[in-house]
């Protein structure tokens, strides 16, 4: 990619667009601990295992929770 031929506008939007893979890359390796740590802090403070697991599939898919069972 020959970045010097790319207007600012061109370079901006490249740019833009960077830095939301990284923002998206981050986000994926870092959810499922944060979920886990929330999860376990939930528990802990008395919240019921069962009404968790129903609030994160219900958050799914039905195609999600159907993989999550298989």
């Amino acid at each position: 990619m020959d970045l010097t031929n790319m207007s600012d506008e061109d370079l901006d939007d490249l740019r833009r667009g960077v830095l939301d893979e990284q923002e998206r890359r981050a986000k994926l390796s870092q959810l499922p601990d944060q979920l886990a740590a929330m999860t376990r802090d939930a528990v802990a403070a008395g919240c019921d295992p069962e009404s968790i697991r129903e609030r994160v599939a219900d958050a799914l898919t039905p195609e999600q929770v159907a993989a999550l069972d298989a």
